[in-house]
């Protein structure tokens, strides 16, 4: 690999970091990741993380149904 090139990967966001942002407690993110609720996540290991853009995507479709 040469020094020209780059390797960009999506934001990754915490479940405290998640919750912080939707001012929810962190066991309501808990929640929704085990019934399939909330924003799209996924497991590293034992790590649950979110794609940031992915969380905003989940909010702007939870505002037009007048949800969020």
């Amino acid at each position: 690999m040469d020094d020209q090139s780059t390797v960009t990967f999506p934001q990754f966001m915490t479940v405290q970091e998640v919750a912080k942002l939707l001012q929810v407690p962190v066991s309501t993110v808990y929640h929704w990741a085990a019934y399939g609720e909330g924003p799209p996540s996924f497991k590293v290991g034992k790590h649950r993380r979110f794609k940031a853009a992915a969380v905003a995507a989940w909010l702007e479709a939870a505002e037009a149904r007048g949800v969020a």
